[in-house]
């Protein structure tokens, strides 16, 4: 027995020591940075507290499209931006759709595309009275540029459209030929986008690199790393909707049966929250927290994430105690709509949910489907898919790869003593349509614990616009 003790004690003091030297030689990469922006161009401000002014909200329905606010949009940005209208050709997508072209001397390179979308979500008439600006007032106040758009995603959008001019005024000439492309309906099917792809596919283009919207500057999310972090979005989550749908007989609420369609079905839903699909570390959010481990000033956990291989379930499980980090660890399955009933004495004949899920890779809609018939596990609850709308999750870029360096450099040239890490995008953004015809697919924009995003108080501080601003320069003055 001594001699097994002697052999186990022997075999955990080799682990211990392993784990504490990784820890301890596990120390950051720090960059010496002198982050030195160039200011706004003078009328940037006024350019985007104008483009809020203009409500693109982005209808379900393609056929309720207000076309003459769009088309207002349309002719604000040619007022605003007379060089880019002049020298760089346009190409219109079902209406309001826009390529712009700007083409470049070295036609031996593959170009790249930079792209956002200008549509924005409604409004809530009944959160109006919450709002401490008015939504599409454009407000300057207190730092920060307020209105329904101005984060999401008019921030690329105009940014992306005051660098180009920018540089157009300055007379520089890109190498690399440059696409700037702009969706309009981004916030509702994506079939801009979807669009635009078909039409570069038509003529047989591929991207160097193309980046959108996605990831952004945390200062929040990590009390233990004193840096602030920016989370490079290399890859999307899937999409998809199932459909819940049980009948049973109605009748009269003075004489219920033993159960009922709402009854049957609540049950259902209750499974379906408390058996959530197990928890994993994809290759991105692994690597994610591999670049975070060695900034981390808690002892405990960098050693945790400085040894995965043996702490990969604790850190699991601390991930699955915070929403956003147990987005990223698992293919996430919430109830959006209910309906059932017509009257109070009245029990329904049918009652059916909506589930969503944002899928992580590795897994399909199909394999979403199978596992929650298997925990349901009731014949009366019949499961599909919703058929409007469903995506695989995407492939993902790779981080050695020349499309993240280059955007990496981009964040460390505007922001000082930032760490940036891979991410994994837990919502869909229009880049996705873009992946059969890139291998360098980036989303990140520069804006730091933003605020509003598709709710109350939508803002951004006018030192992001800065930051964005010289992004977009770094990229584009980058093609030389």
């Amino acid at each position: 027995m001594n001699r097994i003790t002697k052999i186990a004690g022997l075999i955990i003091g080799s682990l211990l020591l392993v784990v504490i030297t990784k820890t301890i030689l596990n120390k950051p990469v720090l960059e010496n940075q002198n982050v030195s922006l160039t200011a706004l161009p003078t009328d940037a401000i006024k350019h985007m507290t104008e483009a809020i002014q203009i409500a693109t909200e982005t209808p379900n329905d393609a056929f309720e499209y207000d076309s003459a606010v769009f088309y207002s949009y349309r002719k604000l940005i040619e007022k605003n931006y007379p060089l880019v209208h002049q020298q760089l050709s346009r190409t219109v997508i079902d209406s309001f759709n826009y390529i712009y072209k700007w083409q470049g001397t070295d036609t031996t390179k593959l170009p790249m595309v930079l792209m956002a979308h200008y549509d924005v979500v409604p409004v809530e008439s009944s959160a109006i009275k919450l709002w401490h600006a008015k939504p599409y007032g454009g407000e300057v106040k207190d730092n920060y540029i307020w209105g329904r758009g101005v984060l999401d995603d008019k921030s690329s959008m105009i940014s992306l459209l005051e660098a180009t001019e920018a540089q157009l005024k300055a007379g520089f000439i890109p190498s690399q030929t440059i696409y700037l492309c702009f969706g309009a309906d981004e916030e509702s099917n994506g079939r801009g986008a979807a669009a635009m792809v078909k039409y570069f596919e038509s003529k047989k283009q591929r991207f160097d690199m193309v980046v959108d919207e996605g990831g952004e500057i945390s200062t929040e999310d990590n009390k233990n790393i004193r840096q602030p972090i920016a989370s490079v979005g290399v890859g999307e989550k899937g999409y998809v909707t199932l459909v819940l749908s049980v009948q049973r007989a109605g009748g009269h609420s003075s004489i219920p049966e033993k159960s009922s369609s709402i009854g049957i079905l609540s049950k259902a839903l209750h499974t379906i929250e408390e058996n959530q699909i197990p928890t994993r570390i994809t290759p991105p959010i692994k690597a994610y927290l591999e670049r975070i481990s060695s900034y981390n000033t808690n002892f405990f956990e960098k050693m945790q994430l400085s040894n995965l291989w043996l702490f990969e379930k604790w850190v699991l499980h601390n991930m699955t105690q915070n929403r956003s980090s147990n987005a990223l660890v698992r293919t996430t399955l919430v109830p959006t709509v209910v309906n059932s009933g017509v009257r109070d004495n009245v029990i329904p004949t049918f009652a059916t949910a909506m589930v969503n899920s944002r899928i992580l890779p590795g897994e399909t809609p199909n394999s979403v489907k199978a596992y929650v018939e298997k925990i349901v596990n009731d014949t009366n609850v019949k499961i599909s898919i919703y058929p409007n709308y469903e995506t695989m999750p995407s492939t993902t870029t790779e981080i050695n790869s020349a499309a993240f360096k280059r955007v990496e450099s981009a964040i460390h040239a505007v922001v000082k003593d930032v760490l940036v890490a891979p991410m994994l995008m837990v919502g869909a953004t229009d880049s996705r349509n873009y992946r059969t015809l890139s291998d360098g697919v980036i989303n990140f924009t520069p804006l730091t614990d933003a605020k509003g995003y598709h709710g109350i108080d939508e803002r951004m501080l006018i030192s992001d616009y800065e930051k964005c601003f010289n992004y977009y320069t770094f990229l584009i003055k980058g093609s030389k």
